[in-house]
């Protein structure tokens, strides 16, 4: 559950998008006159110009005024000050004067310096960030999204990257590991009723055979194309395998206090036994946009009806209220039962 002003937009937030454009602005203005002065310098000034005063202003001045209006006053990573030296050296590489002493090999060699500093600077706060958040949840994707928001500072962005890497940690890193069940919470599983992973498997077997011949008959036209779309596939198949594994190791958990309702890596959502007013297998009268739908594919539908709605997060962080849940426990009357008194 999520409290409602953690969600409400800052002042800095709305004040980010206009200093981010100004910020661009004056850069794109740097480049134009670095740009103009360039083409109308004399010619026994062309090397000077080219070789030293363009690429100190487009690799130093560029990227420090970046640096100063933007991340620094938004406590952004200076990770986004890279690619604009980057883009300075790209632009001065190509119009140096050849054969002409210059300044890009000592500032590439400071380049590669400062790159190196900002690497471990941030890689140190990303590893105290998912240290802090491993501490303080047992969800994979809060860890690596905690890391994340260390280094971006929006919520939104840093659960999109921290679920590529429990992607990941799922397909990878998670095979000797078993559910989590705290202390004096019991748990219930979702996938072995109905299958779930016997499907996935299929559709996975299903998938292997599609890709190998769409592979070969694409590649006839295009082996880069066919190359493409099968990388496309390989990157499903690691998909679906990481959210099997996380359905498996996050069961529906029920406390004295409160039950947690999970499904896969994308949902996690605690909601008090207190709040519960009605726990069957009848469908509420709940509109679909106040539902979430945490059932497996072929499970019995157990819902659960709300006295009042609930704040619940999406996969990206965006909120929304919600007045039922549907799960599908492998055990249902146990699994009401459990609720049942409480509610």
């Amino acid at each position: 559950m999520t409290p409602m002003s953690a969600n409400a937009p800052s002042p800095r937030a709305h004040r980010a998008p206009p200093r981010l454009a100004l910020a661009l602005l004056a850069c794109l203005l740097l480049y134009g006159i670095d740009l103009a002065c360039v083409a109308a310098v004399p010619a026994d000034g062309l090397s000077y110009a080219s070789n030293f005063a363009l690429p100190f202003d487009l690799m130093v001045c560029v990227p420090a005024a970046f640096y100063l209006l933007v991340v620094r006053r938004a406590q952004l990573s200076p990770l986004l000050v890279l690619p604009v030296i980057w883009l300075g050296g790209l632009v001065s590489l190509q119009l140096a004067v050849p054969e002409q002493p210059s300044i890009l090999p000592l500032l590439g060699v400071a380049t590669l310096a400062v790159e190196a500093a900002v690497a471990v600077r941030e890689i140190r706060r990303f590893v105290r960030g998912y240290r802090a958040a491993r501490a303080s949840s047992d969800n994979p994707l809060d860890w690596f999204a905690g890391a994340f928001c260390v280094l971006v500072r929006n919520e939104r962005a840093a659960r999109m990257a921290g679920l590529e890497l429990a992607m990941w940690y799922y397909a990878a890193a998670s095979w000797r590991c078993a559910p989590r069940v705290p202390s004096g919470y019991r748990a219930f599983t979702s996938h072995r009723q109905s299958g779930y992973v016997a499907v996935v498997g299929v559709l996975i077997g299903l998938m292997a055979v599609e890709t190998f011949a769409v592979h070969m008959m694409v590649a006839r036209f295009s082996v880069a194309a066919a190359c493409t779309l099968t990388a496309l596939s390989v990157y499903t198949v690691v998909w679906m395998v990481a959210e099997t594994r996380a359905v498996v190791l996050n069961p529906l958990l029920v406390g004295d206090a409160e039950l947690v309702a999970r499904w896969g890596m994308l949902v996690c959502e605690r909601v008090p036994l207190s709040l519960i007013a009605r726990v069957g297998a009848d469908e509420p009268a709940v509109p679909k946009r106040e539902r979430l739908d945490l059932a497996a594919m072929g499970g019995q539908a157990c819902w659960i009806e709300l006295e009042r709605p609930l704040e619940v997060r999406g996969a990206f962080g965006k909120p929304r209220l919600v007045r039922a849940l549907k799960v599908s426990p492998d055990d249902r009357a146990a699994f009401t039962s459990a609720l049942r008194p409480r509610s």
